[in-house]
């Protein structure tokens, strides 16, 4: 695993799934067990965006991978699927398909690529705890590989986020086990409608997931309270 805040080089990040990963722990590259966190950011944000966050949750036995998404953006952000018409995954209204409805050709690539890395992650680490966490366009993401479910994650942090109509088949489909969510959102949100995400909320909880929700006064943010919620949700008193 590279240093804090250090990235791998291109070689090494063939490896997580062909995304570069920043990473941060402070456990030594030979330990086993403990808790992986995957962490990520949102459209247009710098691809270690959310290192920061990694750090302000870092603790002894976690270890923290913060991917790039593989998209440029302008002026040197990174996204995970492009904002225009004809890439834009649409949201879920129901969880019932669209008719004719053909899976994003982005979402399944990011999805494929998260995916990978975790497989690495566990095959290499072999960590007791898998845990997504992610904003906005991060946070669609997290839930989408969370409901896939191949490989296993036991909790999930989505925050100003929604569900994707190409999650519907996966939040629908038998689960052998069931990820445990935390979802915030604010009720100003300019950019994710507030709506939306409390829609995810109910449509996770209708097919039997454990759901936390957080609402706060705010926009399309994570506040302090929130944070505070992320860790206790994540890191539960002993």
């Amino acid at each position: 695993m590279a240093p804090s805040g250090a990235r791998m080089s291109s070689h090494e990040a063939q490896l997580w799934g062909g995304l570069k990963v920043a990473g941060v722990s402070r456990m030594s590259e030979d330990e086993r067990g403990g808790s992986a966190v995957v962490v990520l950011h949102g459209w247009g944000a710098p691809g270690d965006d959310l290192v920061p966050l990694a750090e302000a949750l870092q603790r002894p036995g976690v270890r923290f991978f913060v991917p790039a998404g593989p998209l440029p953006e302008m002026g040197g952000g990174r996204a995970w699927w492009h904002l225009d018409p004809n890439a834009r995954p649409p949201h879920a209204s129901t969880d019932q398909l669209a008719r004719g409805f053909q899976p994003t050709p982005a979402v399944v690539t990011a999805r494929a690529a998260v995916q990978a890395l975790i497989a690495t992650v566990v095959d290499r680490y072999a960590p007791t705890t898998v845990a997504l966490v992610g904003f906005s366009q991060g946070a669609m993401l997290s839930i989408d590989v969370a409901l896939a479910g191949a490989p296993g994650v036991d909790l999930v942090v989505a925050m100003s986020g929604v569900l994707l109509m190409d999650s519907v088949s996966a939040l629908t489909a038998p689960h052998p086990s069931h990820p445990r969510f935390l979802l915030s959102h604010g009720r100003r949100d300019p950019v994710v409608p507030f709506a939306s995400g409390s829609l995810a909320k109910d449509l996770l909880e209708k097919h039997g997931f454990s759901v936390t929700w957080r609402p706060f006064d705010g926009g399309h943010e994570i506040p302090s309270p929130v944070l505070a919620d992320v860790e206790r949700f994540l890191f539960p008193p002993s």
